[in-house]
């Protein structure tokens, strides 16, 4: 790469970082975990880009999920062996916030076999490791830590993350306590995936959402949920929150419209299953890793 292209490219990935969330203070994690948060966050700073990252080695996979962003997977590092490097994640999740890609989080994976059930020490406090078998080659077994470099009501752990819709929407997320009532929690959690169909409207499911069926159900859903992003909006602005709650049950009951009708609309039982775990662990508090795809 020319040099001065990559200064310019360095320079709009600062950019795009300025206007990223700011790197949570995480109170309730030990003074030795935040400060190795602080170290990821600044080796992975000058990748805060999708072009930087790219030349870097990186590249997208899976697409966009609602509550993880896009997995921007360095092959090299995944195939590495079991390992932890505060300093070179294996891959980086990227996810758009007010309308420019954002690097949001890391995470840490590797390729083990299946045998080998200890995962190496990563932050101070252990956070739990988890798994993707669906996703390693046969006779192997996955495994991933994420860490958020933006606010995360589930901790800076968590497998998912409920606020990524809303930003994709340039939406202002609730606050965390919000999130502490069970009910609260669920409702939100289930707007944000309605409000994921429009930020993405590949579908997350996209083979399936190409089904004209299943297209027609999500274009009507989708439309109904585009009426009440305003009305969201305001309510949150207002801090009028009997109204913001209201709207979100709103799009709380379009969203269960579209999930039924991707369950709906698969026949196959494994297939089946993988769909209903993804949705419902998007939908559920991760305060502790969930074990995808197992």
């Amino acid at each position: 790469m020319k040099p001065g292209l990559l200064i310019a490219l360095m320079a709009a990935a600062r950019v795009a970082a300025a206007q990223a969330p700011s790197l949570p203070d995480w109170p309730t994690l030990s003074p030795k975990a935040r400060e190795e948060i602080r170290t990821v966050d600044s080796a992975v700073a000058p990748l805060a880009s999708p072009e930087v990252a790219r030349n870097a080695g990186f590249g997208p996979v899976l697409g966009w999920i609602p509550t993880m962003g896009t997995h921007w997977v360095n092959q090299g590092r995944m195939f590495a062996g079991k390992r932890f490097d505060l300093t070179s994640p294996s891959q980086l999740m990227f996810s758009p916030v007010n309308g420019k890609q954002t690097l949001v989080g890391v995470a840490f994976s590797y390729f083990t076999p299946l045998e080998d059930s200890i995962p190496p020490n990563s932050f101070d406090g252990n956070p739990p490791w988890h798994e993707h078998p669906d996703l390693a080659p046969p006779g192997s077994r996955l495994v991933m830590l994420h860490l958020w470099l933006v606010p995360s009501p589930d901790g800076a752990f968590a497998g998912h993350n409920p606020l990524l819709p809303f930003w994709a929407l340039g939406l202002t997320p609730p606050d965390d306590e919000r999130f502490m009532d069970p009910a609260e929690s669920v409702r939100i959690r289930k707007a944000a995936l309605a409000l994921s169909q429009v930020a993405d409207t590949s579908g997350l499911f996209p083979v399936v959402a190409r089904r004209p069926a299943v297209h027609a159900v999500l274009d009507v859903q989708r439309d109904s949920i585009r009426s009440l992003i305003p009305k969201l909006d305001a309510a949150q602005k207002a801090k009028d929150w009997a109204t913001w709650d209201a709207v979100a049950t709103q799009l709380g009951t379009h969203w269960d419209v579209i999930r039924e009708t991707y369950l709906e609309s698969v026949k196959a039982p494994l297939a089946k299953m993988r769909m209903t775990k993804l949705m419902d662990d998007m939908a559920a508090p991760s305060h502790s890793m969930h074990h995808h795809g197992e």
